[in-house]
């Protein structure tokens, strides 16, 4: 588990099987110490841990990797399923919260608010008109990319503040859609359309990129985007050349291509038109309480040769 020097770990003590010996690893990105930790392990609880083909080949005894979150790339699931290891994640847990920020970054960008933070606090100035080009909100397109359950959280609480909800999910055909209130479209229509984006999928070999040089070319309304989804379906490289070059009006940011970036040198930090929070858009108390008692569930139960339990066993691809 990263960070896990020093963890508080009752709570999932309190729900792994009883008597289970418990140990830590703190992964400092040393692929070879990670599988020499896990060789003897039953079962492994991570987060976003990556567990590559060469780690999974050595773990002797494992029958399950829980991730403690609700996507699972960390961790190649084909290699995995190869070595007779079973991956568990959380289906749902932090709904309410990542719907939340979304709509948080989304005002955010809309109304300028880090523009009107700058002229308070470091210009001390008092004047509505320091900041100019805010477009009323209402009448606007939302495009949202993924319309899981997240997605469709997200598209309810924007028909609330008048937006238009375009959505664009090959799992999601156009009648599923209108019953939440909102247009099906192809991934071309929506980016050509909206004036807002916001991504909502898994991160997957056909989501990897998806928003890259060419895709941004795409997009007539130079939108504001919003990714709380995962860094890697972005292009950095290519949203910073589209920030530069005036494709885009802005970015808000909650999660970037590396979980542990270089903040002190990442093209994307400190430009006043991107907004960027550390990946918190999952967290309140609340949430953080049932990630890690689900997680630890889904160990106790799969071991107790309960599968059906779980929360969400992850079918390899077809």
């Amino acid at each position: 588990m990263p960070e896990a020097a020093g963890r508080d770990l009752s709570i999932e003590r309190l729900h792994l099987p009883a008597g289970a010996r418990i140990e830590t690893f703190t992964y400092r990105g040393d692929s070879a110490a990670l599988a020499i930790a896990c060789r003897d392990a039953d079962a492994i609880l991570t987060d976003y841990v990556p567990f590559d083909r060469a780690v999974l080949g050595q773990l002797a005894r494992c029958q399950i990797i829980s991730v403690a979150a609700t996507g699972w790339d960390c961790v190649d699931i084909a290699a995995a399923s190869e070595h007779s290891i079973r991956v568990a994640c959380i289906g749902e847990y932090c709904t309410d919260e990542v719907a939340d920020h979304t709509l948080a970054l989304l005002l955010a960008l809309n109304r300028h608010l880090l523009a009107y933070h700058r002229q308070v606090q470091d210009g001390h100035s008092w004047r509505w008109d320091e900041v100019r080009g805010l477009r009323r909100l209402a009448g606007q397109t939302l495009g949202i990319i993924g319309f899981g359950r997240i997605g469709q959280a997200v598209g309810h609480r924007a028909l609330g503040f008048g937006l238009q909800v375009l959505a664009s999910d090959p799992r999601v055909d156009a009648a599923a859609a209108r019953r939440v209130g909102a247009e099906a479209v192809s991934l071309d229509e929506l980016l050509s359309r909206s004036d807002i984006i916001s991504l909502h999928g898994d991160l997957n070999p056909g989501s990897r990129g998806l928003l890259d040089r060419a895709a941004f070319e795409k997009m007539k309304r130079r939108p504001l985007l919003i990714n709380v989804a995962r860094g890697a379906i972005i292009v950095e490289t290519d949203l910073v050349d589209a920030l530069d070059r005036g494709l885009l009006a802005g970015a808000a940011l909650d999660v970037l291509a590396e979980d542990s970036p270089d903040l002190g040198h990442h093209p994307l930090v400190g430009r006043p038109d991107v907004l960027l929070t550390p990946h918190v858009a999952f967290y309140s108390e609340t949430a953080l309480e049932d990630l890690r008692r689900i997680s630890a569930s889904n160990i106790r139960e799969f071991l107790a040769g309960r599968p059906d339990r779980v929360f969400r066993l992850v079918e390899p691809a077809v």
